[in-house]
């Protein structure tokens, strides 16, 4: 079942939220994890415990259990190649599209799951072999606007995969406010500098990787924010090991703040010290390497601090 929240006070809570100063996650004393930041500071981070959500309210606004057959737009039914070679679009996604994938690969809700692959998925749900230069990374977009502030949940599942990377991407918009599909906007089909340097500005979270080359990328999970490429912060990847695992995320965004938790454990946290971005899309991105990239169990949840009450 998938079910959208709409608010009659949604436009005044998320104006008030633009100017929210969020309220800092506790510290843990139990661990300390490198923050790679601009200054390259070195702060404690609760590495060995959950976030603190104590501080806030949370409202569901999304949820999605994939139980369902759900609308999958494909970027290259409304994008067309110019005779100089050049790539523009033609049309918008259909309103009734739940998910818009970029890149050539396959794309399904199978089994209570949103599932991703290199190559089209044959009718059992299995990935149909092709050459390897055919193969495709990925990027799968949610056709919601999320508010600036907010709590995204999930599970993910590698099913096996010996190599390539997962990002989740999100406050996703044109670098000049425009909506990601906005037809003034270049196609990105999947081409990752499109994503990080391109006409369109996010933050990533990269954290699961079997890639060898660097050959420690799989020991870090890393926060940039884009356009630009900067690698802002980092952690523990808390992915190592099997791959027939699930992981479960939880990713938090309040006005500058961002924090990343991995079962249970947090990655990293920052407090974004330039322009911090507002409401955009939520992403899946997936290298070609993968062999099934799996998501449920999905949830959006607004963000709001707490009133603290004052003493008399």
């Amino acid at each position: 079942m998938k079910t959208i929240l709409v608010h009659a006070l949604a436009t005044v809570a998320l104006a008030a939220l633009a100017h929210a100063q969020p309220a800092p996650l506790a510290p843990s004393t139990s661990a300390n994890v490198t923050i790679t930041s601009p200054a390259n500071i070195t702060t404690p981070a609760a590495a060995a415990a959950p976030l603190d959500l104590l501080p806030y309210k949370l409202q569901t606004v999304y949820t999605n259990n994939f139980s369902k057959p759900e609308i999958i737009a494909r970027e290259e039914d409304f994008i067309e190649q110019a005779a100089n070679g050049t790539w523009h679009r033609t049309a918008r996604p259909g309103d009734d599209a739940e998910w818009i994938a970029e890149g050539t690969g396959g794309v399904e809700v199978r089994d209570g799951q949103l599932r991703v692959a290199p190559s089209p998925f044959d009718d059992k749900g299995q990935p149909t072999p092709v050459p390897d230069a055919q193969r495709s990374n990925m990027v799968v977009w949610n056709h919601f606007v999320f508010p600036a502030n907010f709590l995204l949940e999930y599970d993910m599942s590698p099913n096996g995969s010996t190599g390539g990377l997962t990002i989740v991407l999100f406050c996703a918009s044109g670098k000049n406010g425009e909506d990601l599909f906005d037809l003034s906007l270049p196609p990105r089909r999947a081409d990752y500098p499109a994503y990080h340097s391109g006409a369109i500005a996010n933050y990533t979270d990269a954290y699961w990787s079997r890639n060898i080359d660097p050959p420690d990328e799989a020991l870090t999970n890393r926060l940039r924010k884009n356009p630009g490429f900067q690698e802002v912060a980092s952690g523990p990847s808390f992915t190592t090991g099997p791959t027939d695992v699930t992981y479960h995320v939880r990713l938090l965004k309040v006005g500058a703040h961002v924090a990343v938790e991995i079962n249970g454990h947090v990655a990293f946290q920052w407090d974004d010290p330039d322009k911090p971005l507002g409401a955009g899309r939520i992403g899946f991105r997936s290298m070609s390497g993968v062999t099934i990239i799996s998501y449920s169990h999905l949830k959006v949840s607004q963000v709001i601090p707490k009133t603290v009450q004052k003493k008399s």
